[in-house]
């Protein structure tokens, strides 16, 4: 009878050499299927959706020392130039004056489609409540006290592009609105409203989230 041992490390070899060629076989797969889904994006080639503040409304507006609380209702038009569906994923936003105060409102995350070649609009509502004290600017103080208050708006969106068998395309975006004057009307001059027709945004490309 033949020893045994050779057949065995003979089995043992081919059984190695088959799985090495099988790990082969799938990231050769793996590198094609990443390169084709790579040139299919390039091809489509997504753009950016483009946003602007259409209205802001605030209410329950007080400014002290050291705080400044109101609510803020922001209703936004989300163009999208791009020929595939694209959906845009609202995460966080902040209300700020000037360069030296700013006040970050925690917003319910919510999502709007919009279809290709289109726009849509979304309100979003924010409430400060800012739990540090800081000091408020006296500037702005003197300009609520005059009636009109300059508010720029910073949100945090996610961007994902959808194409029919594609697998999805996420991007995050910085969308900063600015110069935005308030006229605050009435005699507590706790609310107002944006004055003129709305501002375009400017959008920049984030690394990670916050």
């Amino acid at each position: 009878m033949p020893p045994t041992n050779n057949n065995t490390a003979t089995r043992t070899g081919h059984d190695n050499s088959f799985i090495r060629s099988l790990r082969l076989v799938v990231v050769i797969i793996f590198v094609i299927v990443m390169a084709i889904i790579s040139i299919a994006w390039l091809v489509m080639h997504p753009r950016d959706p483009g946003f602007g503040v259409t209205s802001l409304s605030v209410t329950n507006f007080n400014v002290s020392d050291s705080q400044v609380r109101g609510r803020y209702e922001v209703v936004l038009t989300v163009t999208n130039p791009s020929k595939i569906k694209t959906e845009v994923v609202l995460h966080r936003a902040a209300m700020l004056y000037g360069q030296e105060w700013n006040s970050v409102a925690e917003v319910q995350q919510q999502s709007v489609f919009v279809e290709k070649l289109t726009n849509k609009s979304v309100k979003v509502d924010l409430e400060v409540k800012d739990p540090h004290e800081k000091v408020v600017p006296e500037v702005l103080v003197k300009d609520w006290n005059k009636g009109v208050v300059n508010f720029n708006v910073v949100l945090n969106v996610m961007v994902r592009f959808q194409a029919g068998i594609w697998p999805s395309k996420d991007k995050l975006l910085e969308v900063r609105c600015k110069d935005l004057d308030v006229e605050f009307f009435s005699p507590t001059k706790d609310t107002g409203k944006l004055l003129g027709i709305g501002k375009h945004c400017n959008t920049e490309n984030k690394v990670g989230h916050d």
